[in-house]
């Protein structure tokens, strides 16, 4: 009965040729609310689904005087305030798909005037969602705005220097390491971590400022459990890639950084018998074995420096210093040829 009587207003307010705004009054849905008020209230009432309905209506009639939800809603609040009532309305299964469809159009208006993808982030109050960032659908929403905007006011990427603008860069790493553990954030985590890359490169930062950037000189004991390390080591062969001045070896700054040879052979043969970081140490060590060949370094300092004496036979320090000889031995053929 209710619903008859109120589709039979409804029906009256449009041959009367009433707004979308003059029914968002009669509806009530303007009502003043307390400070305390928080944004589910308007958004579970049922009068706001019948004036979205009546909108709707209004614009198909009238092509002429055709206007929007957020048109209305944004005369009525600020930006922050729906901002906020659309956060809420969003967790709420009952309210998302209303919220969702004013989020769009509040970014298209966004868009026009030119607001800032800065200003949007701390609208949407994205700097307080910590290390749970990538995976809130408001962040997905910001970056496509971020991207239209760049797109549309031909400005400089904006998506990570707002991020470190609230985020270490150490902490941005974090998270980006993370959301590479969910199917559902891999892609924009790949994104990120290409921008963090080129966002170093372009302040120059090498990659030794990187490992201290992410303090991972701080964790030297267990270093390559650190998912951090991965960030790094992916900076360095990005540095490789874009060809600037010497090829990297990632095995020359951490002999750097553990003081000498024979304490990162060490460190790199502890971590290949533990089975989460031996996969990461054998790859350092391949690059430490490329690094000693570079030097032509004696193959009895290799035998020592891996310390295969004792080792078993088919243990990794034999089977790299096997490697090491081979290839040192081909290296002075070479070298042996081209100088007669």
């Amino acid at each position: 009965m209710a619903n008859r009587l109120q589709t039979e207003q409804i029906q009256r307010w449009m041959a009367q040729g009433k707004s979308p705004e003059q029914v968002f009054g009669l509806l009530k849905l303007n009502k003043l609310l307390p400070i305390s008020w928080m944004s589910s209230d308007l958004f579970s009432k049922p009068g706001l689904t019948t004036w979205i309905k009546y909108l709707d209506d209004f614009n198909e009639a009238n092509p002429d005087k055709k206007t929007t939800l957020i048109s209305i809603l944004s005369s009525r609040y600020s930006d922050k305030a729906l901002a906020n009532m659309l956060i809420e309305a969003n967790k709420v299964q009952s309210t998302s798909s209303i919220a969702k469809r004013i989020q769009a159009e509040q970014i298209q208006l966004w868009l026009k005037i030119g607001k800032k993808p800065e200003d949007i982030f701390t609208l949407l109050q994205l700097e307080k969602a910590g290390d749970t960032l990538f995976e809130n659908p408001l962040f997905s929403a910001w970056i496509k705005y971020a991207d239209d905007f760049r797109l549309l006011h031909n400005t400089d990427l904006a998506t990570m220097p707002t991020l470190t603008n609230h985020y270490s860069d150490e902490v941005v790493a974090k998270m980006i390491m993370k959301a590479y553990e969910n199917p559902n954030t891999k892609n924009i985590a790949k994104r990120l971590e290409s921008e963090l890359q080129r966002d170093w490169l372009f302040a120059k930062q090498s990659p030794y400022d990187a490992f201290i950037i992410m303090n991972l000189d701080k964790t030297l004991d267990n270093v390559f459990e650190k998912p951090l390390f991965h960030i790094w080591y992916n900076y360095g062969l990005y540095v490789n890639k874009m060809n600037l001045g010497e090829n990297w070896n990632p095995a020359a700054a951490l002999t750097y950084i553990y003081g000498g040879d024979g304490k990162l052979a060490d460190v790199l043969m502890a971590a290949e018998k533990v089975p989460s970081t031996k996969a990461m140490a054998t790859e350092m060590q391949n690059w430490q074995v490329t690094l000693w060949l570079h030097r032509m370094m004696k193959p009895e300092r290799v035998y020592s420096l891996l310390r295969v004496e004792g080792a078993a036979a088919d243990g990794a320090s034999r089977y790299l210093y096997r490697e090491y000889v081979g290839a040192y031995e081909e290296v002075k053929r070479i070298l042996s040829r081209n100088a007669s």
